[in-house]
């Protein structure tokens, strides 16, 4: 078992010892904090990988983070704690400005009293956004969940979509609408969808998409729930409808979708190495519709084409995949996902 970065401290003396540091730390560093982050794994090793990916975004927004490993099904009860700062030269001013991380590694009961190592050592009145990495469990208990403001999790790496979407989606009833929901899945299809949304700004391609007929999603080997969300958000922005298979028919996802007419809409996901997702395509009554994305390339490529439509194209901007740059992003921003859960639903059976 490794040892986490920073120095070990009695669970009972954290913040005194915070304090310590800071008077240890000198006159020319500034304590900053917009947000209590704490992040949840039951992954042995985390806390070094976690410690990283904090040390890593830190320096663009400042936080306290509250790193915790946990094993719920040990026996008996253990905890250890860990602190230490993330520091950042402060520009022309001199100095630095730190933030504080706390780690936890916590077995057994310890582990099962989640709520109270985490809510006992927030900064203030911060928000509170909690990274979640281990799989959601039913039934869902209700004291956890009260108190965060933004759960992040990554449905890209979940084996049961069908239950952990159940199970995430009561947690926001169980904090009286409280909690907002950030699927870092969900964000990783944000510059795609974007760029498919690009191709539509003149009147006669708009109208194309009253009579898409089909539409093509080539993902990465890791990737299908990304694809199947941009499916499901087309699907619910354009008012189709699930066509359900028959049970056991394997040809169920190429069965798609109805549209507001009553007509069908054939859905095809194939999969590739290359991005999440590689090419996305429609095609229309009059003209054709494709986001294209090379592997190693940093654009998509769009393009128009048909007797209906102008021919053109263009290229647009492919923000990096990597889970820090959309964390950040996600910890900037205000509001709420409300497309998030229309396009989960939207998929129907396919999110199994």
């Amino acid at each position: 078992m490794s040892i986490p970065d920073g120095i070990a401290v009695p669970i009972g003396g954290i913040e005194k010892e915070l304090g310590r540091l800071w008077e240890a730390s000198g006159d020319n560093k500034t304590r900053a904090s917009l947000v209590n982050l704490a992040v949840y794994s039951e992954v042995d090793g985390s806390l070094q990988a976690n410690s990283s990916t904090v040390r890593s975004i830190a320096g663009e927004h400042a936080m306290r983070a509250i790193l915790v490993e946990a094993d719920p099904f040990a026996e008996g009860s253990s905890a250890e704690a860990w602190i230490s700062m993330h520091c950042y030269p402060r520009g022309s001013k001199g100095g630095a400005v730190c933030s504080e991380q706390i780690s936890f590694r916590i077995a057994g009961e310890a582990a099962r009293s989640l709520q109270s190592v985490v809510f006992s050592h927030l900064d203030s009145d911060l928000p509170l956004a909690l990274w979640w990495q281990a799989p959601f469990r039913t039934p869902v208990e209700g004291k956890l969940w009260r108190w965060v403001d933004r759960l992040i999790f990554d449905s890209r790496s979940w084996e049961d979509p069908s239950g952990q979407f159940a199970a995430v989606s009561s947690i926001p009833l169980l904090a009286e609408a409280r909690t907002v929901l950030c699927d870092l899945n969900w964000a990783r299809s944000l510059p795609v969808r974007q760029a498919l949304a690009g191709l539509f700004d003149t009147p006669g391609a708009l109208a194309e998409l009253t009579s898409v007929r089909h539409l093509e999603l080539v993902h990465g080997p890791e990737s299908r729930l990304t694809a199947l969300l941009l499916a499901g958000w087309i699907a619910d922005r354009l008012a189709w409808t699930r066509e359900e298979g028959e049970a056991g028919d394997p040809t169920c996802t190429d069965s798609g979708f109805r549209d507001s007419s009553g007509r069908q809409v054939t859905l095809s996901l194939k999969q590739a190495e290359g991005p999440s997702i590689g090419r996305m395509t429609l095609l229309c009554g009059g003209g054709s519709f494709e986001v294209l994305r090379e592997a190693g390339s940093d654009h998509y490529v769009t393009s128009a084409a048909g007797s209906s439509v102008t021919p053109g194209g263009r290229m647009v901007r492919a923000p990096r995949e990597e889970t820090r740059e959309i964390l950040l992003a996600e910890l900037s921003r205000g509001g709420r996902h409300p497309l998030y859960v229309r396009a989960v639903r939207a998929v129907g059976s396919l999110w199994s």
